[in-house]
């Protein structure tokens, strides 16, 4: 949860722009190629800009692209590829990067999905000011809604989304933001009473709550009804304690449990969405084995791990590079499955990280 300080260096590296430093070297393949633009939101609400990181499927060759220590196979700016293609937005976890979770990014790309990455203002690795706080609670997922507004009038790809194949993918804060742009309705009354209830409980949120810096809040965001699908990976859900609070998020989701996640403290967070998600039929369940919380984040180069802290560590015996050619198949299939439902509505996704 708490990446700012365990990462900003090689992050700041990232967010350079793709342009400033590619090689001359064409990449080949069949395609399709991954598209890149960064595009910008203004967030009415506070009067912020963010960017969004957009990866497309072009049919202008690739060239390897550096950013910083990490080495891309991007075309920059490249043409889109005709015809008309799912979105899906991914929202980062607290104080990350929207590109720390490039591998599925690129995967749903390859799979002919256009995606939008949100770096979310004031909770990202540059600026976390906002961590914990209701209002970051309460504007995470005005911020998908806004991207999906920004994307749908981008020039470059507006005309090749098929708006009625919308989906969301979030890990950690970002899994909650899912869950409450889809039209779950939270409250940080529960956040209080889980941090005050036990000594052992230390989420990364409860250091507000023992300072008396969070107020009870009962958050009802708009839901956003252009989402057709969610994906949660290790999602903070302490927030939807309440019986009801799912009740309106009638949607497939795919709800992934990081089995040995040190940060959030089960059965408080995935166990609740789980409780909670009033249509079991279209909820599909996993318990990552051996996963930890940072898993989800696409693997570092070797080189660089011992800079980065804990954010690059796994638990004994777990491969994150291998974990995640699975992780980012399963996302893929399970979204290619539940996107197109309304053409074979007995169609129900059955596989769960190749289970």
């Amino acid at each position: 949860m708490k990446l700012a300080k365990l990462f900003t260096i090689v992050l700041v590296i990232l967010a350079i722009s793709a342009c400033s430093d590619s090689s001359e070297k064409m990449v080949a393949q069949d395609g399709p190629y991954v598209g890149y633009k960064k595009i910008y939101v203004e967030f009415n609400s506070t009067g912020e800009q963010f960017p969004v990181a957009l990866v497309y499927p072009s049919d202008t060759p690739s060239k390897k692209v550096k950013f910083g220590p990490f080495e891309m196979e991007l075309s920059i700016g490249g043409k889109v590829t005709d015809g008309k293609f799912p979105l899906v937005i991914i929202s980062h976890g607290s104080g990350g990067t929207n590109l720390g979770y490039r591998s599925i990014a690129f995967a749903l790309v390859k799979k002919g999905f256009v995606v939008g990455m949100p770096l979310h203002p004031k909770n990202n690795f540059k600026d976390n000011e906002g961590e914990g706080t209701v209002s970051n609670w309460e504007n995470r997922p005005r911020h998908i809604s806004a991207s999906i507004d920004a994307v749908l009038s981008s020039r470059k790809v507006s005309e090749s989304i098929d708006t009625d194949k919308i989906a969301v993918v979030g890990h950690s804060a970002g899994g909650y933001t899912a869950l409450a742009v889809a039209g779950g309705v939270a409250d940080t009354t529960h956040i209080i009473e889980l941090c005050l209830s036990n000594s052992q409980i230390n989420e990364p949120f409860c250091g507000l709550v023992k300072e008396n810096k969070t107020e009870k809040v009962k958050i009802e965001n708009s839901h956003d009804k252009r989402i057709k699908a969610i994906v949660l990976m290790a999602p903070v859900g302490i927030l939807f304690n309440s019986e009801d609070s799912l009740k309106d998020v009638d949607i497939p989701a795919l709800l992934l449990r990081a089995e040995k996640d040190v940060e959030l403290t089960e059965p408080y967070q995935a166990e609740v969405i789980a409780k909670n998600y009033k249509n079991q039929e279209l909820l599909t369940y996993c318990t990552v084995p051996n996963a930890g919380h940072y898993s989800f984040i696409t693997p570092f180069p070797e080189v660089i791990k011992g800079e980065l802290g804990v954010v690059v560590e796994d638990p004994d015996g777990f491969s994150r590079q291998a974990f995640h050619e699975l992780l980012s198949s399963d996302i893929v299939n399970f979204l290619d499955v539940v996107l197109n439902l309304k053409h074979n509505k007995k169609l129900q996704p059955t596989s769960c990280l190749g289970g």
